[in-house]
């Protein structure tokens, strides 16, 4: 067994945002704070507040105006960047593969989730690289076993190289004390205590669901106030656009419930996220966090407006709605054993 005295860390996106992004930016902070030297490799980086110093970030330029193709080339040249000497994790889908790779949700799967087939250049060179990433590394991590599931069956992968490790949550900014804001942040934004709130966070309105969401609004009258956080509006009446949020937790508490309708998602970590701040959470079948939350702190739907607007229906109609905890989560949701788990699996690789 060897000691881990550094990592490489290949992502396209070091940068505040998404689920993923703030995933990738707490594991590379605990790192830090154990004494692990991390290099950060991405097309994007910019890391929130003071970046310790055993952190340090390259920055491959964009050699197109594509993004999309700039995604492609970074992930065939990025490794090239690794210090030689450290294990490596791979994000971003390398063909030269890593020491683990973890999968956030794989492209295959997105696809059947649409109904799509891969036609086009561009699903058929992210297979590829998809492909030689989990051929050519050792360890295969997925954030759900739905994700692991896909990556054997799809990809064909043995199952002994697979393991599922769900991602950990930031337990110091999400738990049940910021619903000693609720009140307050309702007031804020002038909401009644009588109306029902739900809570839409998204940087990609389309792929989390929000045509299925508004569509059911309009189809089934639904009496209730859209809270929508992220990088653009959207227009209905029952919407209040808040824009970007960096005071998050305090929306998950002043909402009644956080609303996730993506097709395809491999985890969700809004809705762990949600849950830890006292507020259930109504998600769409596909979602991977339904694996490990269940009722009465999660309510299931179908992707349909019909099964979203019962949903909605029987968790307004509930007496005592569930102030949920971490209790309603079934893993271990805290950073410092997900990274023990990292540092073993790289120790023993």
């Amino acid at each position: 067994m060897k000691s881990i005295t550094g990592i490489n860390l290949i992502f396209h996106s070091i940068c505040p945002g998404g689920g993923m992004e703030r995933y990738v930016i707490d594991i590379m902070t605990e790192f830090a704070r154990r004494g692990i030297q991390v290099r950060g490799i991405a097309r994007k980086a910019q890391w929130p507040g003071s970046k310790p110093s055993e952190i340090e970030l390259i920055t491959l330029k964009d050699k197109t105006p594509l993004s999309r193709l700039n995604n492609l080339i970074f992930e065939r040249i990025a490794y090239k960047q690794c210090n030689p000497l450290w294990p490596t994790i791979g994000i971003s889908r390398i063909p030269h593969g890593a020491d683990i790779a973890i999968a956030g949700g794989t492209h295959m799967g997105h696809l059947h989730a649409k109904g799509k087939t891969a036609r086009g250049l561009f699903n058929k060179l992210t297979i590829i690289h998809e492909l030689s990433f989990y051929k050519n590394s050792k360890t295969l991590i997925s954030h759900s076993k739905k994700v692991q599931e896909e990556i054997i069956s799809l990809y064909h992968q043995e199952r002994e190289k697979t393991i599922t490790l769900y991602p950990p949550i930031d337990t110091n900014k999400f738990n049940i004390s910021a619903r000693k804001n609720r009140q307050a942040t309702r007031n804020f934004l002038r909401l009644s205590d009588k109306e029902l709130v739900l809570f839409f966070p998204s940087n990609n309105h389309k792929l989390k669901g929000s045509e299925l969401i508004l569509n059911t609004f309009d189809q089934y009258h639904i009496d209730a106030k859209l809270l929508v956080a992220g990088k653009s509006d959207l227009k209905h009446d029952k919407v209040i656009n808040l824009g970007h949020v960096t005071d998050i937790q305090n929306i998950y508490a002043a909402a009644d419930a956080t609303i996730l309708a993506s097709k395809y998602e491999a985890f969700g970590l809004v809705a762990a996220e949600s849950i830890l701040c006292g507020t259930p959470v109504l998600l769409a079948d596909g979602i991977g966090a339904t694996e490990v939350i269940s009722s009465p702190a999660c309510i299931q739907f179908e992707q349909t407006p019909q099964s979203l607007a019962a949903a909605i229906q029987s968790f307004s109609q509930s007496i005592k709605p569930h102030i949920t905890n971490d209790n309603d989560i079934a893993y271990n949701i805290h950073l410092d054993h997900h990274v023990n788990k990292l540092i073993s699996l790289l120790e023993n690789a």
